[in-house]
């Protein structure tokens, strides 16, 4: 347990430390951010309205849990994110557990629990607010408790599980039950079908439909053709119409988004594939079976196999901690250290120089000091993410003004009686912060009216001017690189119309 306390410690300050400094992100993050804040003003949790829009894309559970968080923190960016923060620590806790159950060795089950929590794709979405890591929680949570379930043969947690399992669908959709349900069904196929044989499993899907099939519905009945159009845009359509990626797709991303430990992963898949290890036949059939579903869906996003990551997290460090492949192993880690110790590198020197970088870098190479180089990874991770939030997180705010926007807006009509438009862009953001319905697409202006206007879509006097971002700020590095380049910004003027 003092091995797991000493790497809790510090992912506990990583996940919190600076989370509430940046505005809200454009322009998912925005969706979430503005729904919830209308649940709590109108009293109405069953139907997200996101700009006086519904916005049926995903199911409520998201809202709520930030619609918690602005009740504890009020409305804010620290109540947006906080409790999106505490369940990507409390999954990789969760990882920490069923791996030291099946390995039951405690510097595995520490590693796992590094592994799954300072993978870039992770940590970022859980200083997020998003579906993927409450679906993620919802899943990995649901596969212990029906592990333990199997285990231990205690009733209580069979149910426990379908539970967790209906949340998750409540997050995002079908998918919460079909990927848990499929992972079962085909670990005992392989290793006990007669336990497929019991009722209680038909009746527990039955459980699972009428515990989470309430809310779609409710909203079925009460907003039958948009309710249906943005179903089967949003579980249907992704399968086999929205886009087409290659087939490997995922085979490359996990190469980036699984930084730290990365390509490691796949030699411990060779491994315990080779090896036969059956202590990790569970984690090998989560992995496989939601590797294999979003391979085959034509739309690949990368966060679709998070759910996959802490079954990744387990593979992983029980190789590392194995006595296989050693050189291999050491010329990899050795490897990885040194690329995210070149990008930390990268980033102070053409970003923001700090001289931070020069006790963070010295302190990375702890692990060789220690001989412990399986935490190499994780230490030049530690120094990547923490120059990320600790520097370049608030430099990258210098460039996006949108608190003074919509504090300027509320400032000029505090009780939100004039129209507010948009003219030129939409930055999804601009509700929440201006704490109204913005218009956008408008062919004409009535007054009297609040005109925020990119140059040249519309002639007025400026009360103030601004120069903002005219881009998806999701893909990070992107927008970071438009930053030093100057590049995708453009000035916007706020004029007031009488």
């Amino acid at each position: 347990m003092k091995k797991f306390l000493l790497v809790l410690i510090p992912i506990l300050f990583l996940y919190f430390y600076n989370l509430g400094y940046n505005a809200v992100w454009m322009p998912n993050e925005s969706f979430y951010a503005d729904s919830a804040k209308n649940m709590l003003k109108t009293g109405d949790f069953l139907t997200p309205i996101y700009n006086g829009e519904l916005r049926l894309n995903k199911p409520p559970v998201t809202y709520w849990i930030v619609s918690l968080g602005y009740e504890v923190f009020g409305f804010n960016e620290l109540g947006l994110r906080f409790f999106h923060a505490l369940l990507g620590v409390l999954t990789g806790v969760i990882t920490y557990l069923f791996t030291k159950k099946i390995t039951r060795s405690e510097n595995t089950a520490a590693l796992s629990f590094l592994i799954l929590c300072l993978s870039f794709i992770f940590i970022a979405n859980a200083r997020y607010a998003s579906p993927e890591i409450p679906f993620t929680f919802f899943i990995t949570l649901s596969l212990y408790l029906w592990y333990e379930y199997y285990t231990k043969k205690k009733e209580a947690l069979f149910w426990l599980a379908l539970t967790s399992s209906s949340l998750a669908v409540l997050t995002k959709g079908p998918a919460g039950f079909v990927l848990p349900a499929g992972v079962v069904f085909f670990y005992l196929l392989l290793n006990d079908p007669k336990e497929l044989l019991k009722l209680k499993y038909y009746a527990g899907t039955v459980f699972v439909f009428f515990l989470s099939g309430w809310w779609f519905l409710y909203q079925y009945l009460v907003n039958k053709e948009e309710f249906l159009r943005v179903f089967i845009k949003e579980n249907l359509k992704r399968i086999y119409a929205l886009q087409k990626d290659p087939f490997y797709f995922y085979v490359l991303d996990l190469n980036v988004s699984f930084l730290p430990y990365s390509f490691i992963f796949f030699l411990a898949l060779f491994w315990a594939l080779k090896e036969k290890r059956r202590n990790l036949s569970f984690p090998l059939v989560w992995f496989f079976f939601i590797f294999l579903v979003f391979s085959i869906v034509k739309m690949k996003i990368p966060v679709y196999i998070m759910s996959a990551y802490p079954a990744m997290a387990i593979i992983t460090a029980e190789f590392l901690n194995s006595r296989s492949l050693e050189k291999v192993k050491k010329l990899s880690l050795t490897f990885l250290w040194s690329i995210l110790i070149l990008a930390t590198l990268w980033l102070s020197l053409y970003f923001k120089f700090s001289p931070l970088v020069f006790l963070l870098i010295p302190l990375s190479i702890l692990p060789f000091v220690l001989k412990r180089l399986e935490l190499l990874p994780a230490f030049g991770a530690f120094a990547f993410l923490f120059y990320l939030s600790s520097v370049i997180l608030p430099y990258v705010e210098n460039f996006r003004p949108y608190r003074e926007v919509g504090e300027q807006i509320r400032k000029i009509d505090p009780e939100g009686k004039l129209r507010t438009y948009e003219l030129g862009f939409f930055h999804h953001n601009l509700p929440f912060y201006a704490d109204r319905v913005i218009i956008r697409r408008a062919k004409e202006v009535k007054k009297p009216a609040i005109v925020l206007a990119r140059k040249g879509s519309f002639k007025c006097d400026p009360v103030k001017n601004w120069k903002l971002y005219t881009s998806s700020e999701s893909r990070f590095f992107k927008f970071l690189l438009d930053i030093k380049r100057g590049k995708g910004f453009d000035e916007f003027f706020l004029c007031v119309i009488r």
